[in-house]
């Protein structure tokens, strides 16, 4: 079932360079994900946290498919040349670091612009 998956989604897991690429980008993705996850919770301004952290997850997402797509066989029929495993894992473990913050930063905007009210920090007034 897997295979099929992946025949559909053009992942040439025959290829040992594209096998690798892709399992280098997956746990960059997994190690990425408490990272971004995190900063973005813990920099949210709004009440609604789970929506800064689905933003962050859809980040992380899509900078896993940005790598898959540039330097693996998501769009090409062959990776990129030169690429291997490792420098994709370390590359995945930033880029979806920041494009997960990114999203979440962005998802934090867009709640606090729909609503004025929804953000969690007051302005205490002062008495004189």
């Amino acid at each position: 079932m897997i295979s099929t998956i992946a025949s559909a989604a053009f992942l040439n897991m025959s290829d040992p360079q594209a096998a690798g690429i892709l399992i280098g980008d997956i746990f960059g993705l997994v190690l990425a994900l408490p990272v971004s996850l995190f900063l973005a919770f813990w920099m949210s301004a709004v009440k609604s946290k789970w929506a800064v952290i689905l933003g962050a997850l859809l980040g992380a997402i899509i900078g896993f498919l940005i790598i898959l797509g540039w330097i693996g066989t998501l769009i090409n029929d062959k990776p990129m040349s030169g690429a291997s495993g490792a420098p994709v894992f370390f590359g995945s473990v930033l880029f979806c670091a920041a494009m997960g913050l990114i999203g979440g930063i962005l998802m934090d905007l867009l709640v606090g612009a729909t609503n004025k009210k929804d953000y969690g920090r007051q302005v205490a007034h002062e008495t004189h």
